[in-house]
């Protein structure tokens, strides 16, 4: 009889292995799983939100049945209300999660001077069968108001570099979260990526008088594209930060060098040969241009007219002159030539005689 016991026993467990169905399991409610990555940044009055949308349930199933999405907004301590909704689209198959971005415009609530100093956003997943997720990370953005931009942006070149200038709008009366206007000028080199960040050149208070502003940071022989950003900076207790308005039309300028270096002064002509061999040494005070490629000399007797006698640029303020014969008297002049073959003026002429023996 124990003998029997035990092979039922086994029988059992064998039979227990070999794909019976256990106890039957709830079917899958399909909520779809709350979003975790809701991001804010505001520019103007738009306000651009993007986040991930969900691809599997509660139970860990892929999502198989369209859905809903439900961007819901709300401002500081009131209830949020849906404003805008998005297709869930099923995810039948793994594969890249899909971002998913919708655009609020908050002007209407920027102009009630009633409302509360932060905009909350928190988005919502519905299945089809209505089933609600639970809401997604709540973000916020400052409600300050901003500049309106310049609409007058003027650009020249100097010897210096780019001459920017505008007329600097007036800012809001608006003292919500301790709020200060600035505007930014910033700048992009022609053919720069558009995952570069543009150059910020400077940043200007309303009511400062700094214009028009030199930008002596460029380089020569190329292309820059201006605009000007004006800027709300903000403060909230501990918390701080600053929202960009809409941007300026920009304008655009080659930075084509046509401005020659400082005429070159002190020039000084004196005869260092012998009577055998003749010659005349220059000096004269250097230039300080950074884009200085060198000097050309000048000379000429009485009634004639100057010709360059050196045959390369002259490096060093200094020239050693041969080619001189006795008993004539020589006039010099010498010019700064730069980077990009801009010549100056020539300077003031010096002269020295050779002795006749």
């Amino acid at each position: 009889m124990r003998f029997l016991a035990l092979f039922a026993l086994a029988a059992t467990v064998a039979l227990s292995g070999c794909g019976l169905p256990g106890a039957p399991q709830p079917p899958s409610l399909g909520i779809p799983r709350a979003i975790t990555d809701l991001q804010a940044g505001r520019k103007g009055s738009l306000v651009a939100l993007a986040w991930t949308a969900p691809r599997e349930t509660t139970d860990a199933e892929l999502i198989r049945n369209p859905g809903e999405m439900a961007v819901d907004r709300a401002e500081d301590g009131g209830a949020f209300q849906k404003i805008a909704a998005l297709p869930l689209e099923p995810a039948l198959k793994s594969g890249q999660p899909l971002r998913a971005s919708v655009s609020d415009n908050i002007s209407a609530l920027l102009a009630n001077a009633a409302i509360s100093d932060f905009v909350r956003y928190q988005v919502v997943s519905l299945s089809s069968r209505g089933r609600v997720s639970a809401p997604s990370n709540v973000v916020s953005v400052p409600a300050v108001l901003t500049a309106s931009p310049p609409q007058n942006l003027t650009l020249s070149l100097t010897p210096e570099g780019v001459s920017i200038n505008f007329m600097i709008p007036q800012a809001p009366n608006s003292k919500r979260l301790d709020s200060q206007f600035i505007f930014r000028i910033e700048r992009r080199e022609k053919g720069a990526s558009d995952n570069v960040s543009p150059a910020i050149v400077a940043q200007v208070r309303s009511g400062e008088q700094v214009l028009p502003f030199m930008d002596s940071s460029i380089e020569w022989e190329k292309t820059y594209t201006y605009w000007v950003t004006p800027v709300t900076l903000w403060q909230a207790g501990t918390q701080q930060g600053e929202v960009e308005g809409d941007d300026s039309p920009s304008s655009t300028i080659l930075t084509h060098d046509i401005f020659p270096p400082a005429t070159p002064s002190g020039l000084e002509a004196v005869f260092s040969g012998m009577v055998q061999h003749p010659a005349i040494d220059l000096t004269w005070a250097p230039n300080t241009e950074q884009d200085l490629a060198g000097y050309n000399v000048y000379r000429r007797t009485a009634g004639s007219t100057a010709a360059k006698i050196n045959t390369q640029l002259m490096k060093a303020p200094a020239f050693h002159d041969p080619n001189v014969a006795l008993g004539n008297t020589y006039f010099y002049s010498v010019t700064a030539v730069d980077l990009h073959g801009n010549e100056s003026a020539k300077s003031q002429e010096t002269s020295e005689a050779v002795p006749r023996e």
